[in-house]
């Protein structure tokens, strides 16, 4: 009877080991599947996050896009409504495109109002209060209802600080933003 319970444990033995190696067996297999959906999913967060990243930058670049092509068009329209002023001639068309620029601009920089981070709108409301400054000097002028500092000088002078300074703040601000290189050299206009 010895060997056959002897005989009855080894068997029994050999079945418990065989269970307990397939449970480890499946418990590791299951540790190493819970490890790779781990990294999977933090694949796809983290290329989730690129994504973003990527996107933002395409929505910001397209808003700064907009708004420096809309206050160098806007200044060139002070710009020729200034030479129409001097000249006394095609003040009414220089208006016209003046106020298209102006409503251009507005536009622009109201949706950069909602993306830009703090440097960036600081620059942006800074040259469009002086745009909108100069605007009002010479609308002025042209209505013939100059206020006690208005003058084409005067106009001129604003109109020259934001080609050599204003324009090219914002620029640098923006560009610094989107992570892209400084320009030096490059003119204003």
């Amino acid at each position: 009877m010895n060997g056959t319970v002897e005989s009855l444990l080894v068997t029994g033995m050999a079945v418990l080991g065989t269970l307990i190696s397939a449970v480890l067996t499946q418990r590791q297999a299951n540790r190493s599947i819970t490890q790779e959906l781990n990294r999977l999913d933090q694949w796809r967060t983290a290329d989730r996050e690129e994504q973003a990243k990527h996107d933002a930058l395409l929505v910001h670049r397209a808003g700064y896009t907009a708004l420096n092509t809309a206050a160098r068009r806007y200044l060139a329209a002070l710009t020729n409504q200034l030479h129409a002023l001097r000249l006394g001639t095609g003040l009414d068309t220089t208006t016209a495109e003046l106020h298209r620029a102006r409503a251009a601009h507005a536009d622009s920089y109201a949706e950069i109002q909602l993306i830009a981070p703090t440097p960036v709108l600081a620059a942006a409301r800074t040259v469009n209060h002086r745009l909108n400054h100069t605007y009002g000097i010479l609308m002025r002028l042209t209505n013939g209802t100059p206020g006690p500092d208005d003058s084409p000088d005067a106009a001129q002078a604003r109109i020259t600080e934001l080609w050599s300074a204003g324009l090219p703040e914002l620029r640098e601000r923006m560009r610094l933003d989107l992570d892209l290189p400084s320009t030096p050299g490059i003119p204003g206009r």
